[in-house]
């Protein structure tokens, strides 16, 4: 977050609401002693997260304190730990930037999960690992490309009608999906009566109530973000030399200039240095060199191949919380055999 302030300060930088939840379950959960006292406190929290105003916000926090007033190291955990950083995860702030619905980190950890499916193993040497991402990309392109040409003659049922007469094949099948859902909100009568502006502001789509004005008309595309547009969309992949060839060729032409100024020792080693770019004799991309160590870092197991991470803290909780009711489970079958006998 110190970098992303520095190097793109105009930049909203949001927090995965799934993983505040799953730190707020390894570091408040341990303070509760029954179930039903846990899933209610889950559930008031989630009140404060999805506040829709700033108002709301406060109501729900002030419910908190007196509420779990004699829970003090939940309410500190939770006023030191997140509070500060509401603008970053709680509704009433994070639905006035455009996220496309993106509010957790899921998408980045299934494309490194998807990559770990090619790269299999942490021992890969550098030409290996080169290899396996570049095929992982090239695969992933073909699928976009596949997935974007379906997209462009598939047309949903309940969206063939002349409300959505311009979007039809110029707008994403997700972005359909959700404008269909506002429509319907429209056409039932069950939208809010007053629009917050959330699902225009972080979508980038209409919502219920822009439609209403559009009554007897079509959705305008240009309503629609850049973000959702399919109809502009080329996903060709340059033949090499093609983006850069202008620019190449004119430092050939300045070089072919200065040569013929330069001595000539200069030139013979302008020569030896061109010769051996054509035709090199050893590869361009090496190995890193191998540096001695003092030994294998604590904690790391002799031999593993694994990429896969270290357990985070709700893990190790969970885990530990699921060998002790195993255990009860085990304890229980025990008590239950000495009964008999």
């Amino acid at each position: 977050m110190n970098a992303i302030r520095v190097v793109f300060p105009s930049t909203v930088n949001l927090l995965c609401v799934w993983h505040i939840e799953k730190n707020i379950l390894a570091n408040c959960k341990p303070h509760f002693e029954s179930q039903e006292d846990w899933t209610t406190f889950l559930s008031t929290w989630n009140q404060v997260i999805n506040s829709e105003d700033e108002q709301a916000f406060n109501q729900a926090l002030n419910f908190v304190g007196p509420l779990y007033k004699e829970k003090e190291k939940v309410l500190c955990y939770i006023r030191n730990t997140w509070l500060p950083f509401k603008e970053r995860f709680v509704h009433a702030w994070t639905e006035n930037c455009t996220h496309f619905g993106n509010r957790v980190s899921s998408r980045a950890e299934g494309a490194h999960a998807k990559l770990k499916q090619y790269l299999q193993v942490s021992t890969g040497d550098l030409h290996q690992v080169k290899n396996k991402i570049c095929l992982a990309i090239d695969n992933e392109f073909n699928e976009i490309k596949t997935q974007l040409s379906s997209e462009r003659i598939r047309v949903p049922h309940k969206c063939d009608n002349y409300f959505f007469k311009e979007l039809i094949t110029n707008v994403s099948l997700f972005a359909l999906r959700e404008l269909l859902k506002q429509y319907e909100m429209v056409k039932y009568g069950t939208m809010r009566s007053t629009c917050t502006g959330h699902f225009m502001a972080s979508m980038g789509l209409p919502c219920a109530h822009k439609m209403i004005s559009w009554k007897g008309k079509v959705i305008p595309l240009e309503e629609i973000h850049t973000q959702w547009r399919i109809d502009g969309r080329v996903l060709v992949v340059p033949e090499v030399g093609e983006t850069n060839g202008g620019e190449f060729k004119r430092l050939v032409h300045e070089l072919e200039d200065k040569y013929q100024e330069w001595p000539l020792s200069q030139k013979e080693c302008v020569q030896g240095k061109i010769s051996q770019l054509i035709n090199p004799s050893i590869p361009l991309v090496l190995e890193p060199n191998i540096l001695p160590h003092k030994g294998r870092p604590s904690g790391s197991k002799k031999g593993t191949t694994s990429t896969r991470r270290n357990a985070s803290k709700f893990e190790i909780q969970h885990e530990s919380v699921a060998f002790v009711e195993v255990l009860v489970i085990i304890v229980e079958h025990a008590r239950a055999k000495v009964r008999q006998m």
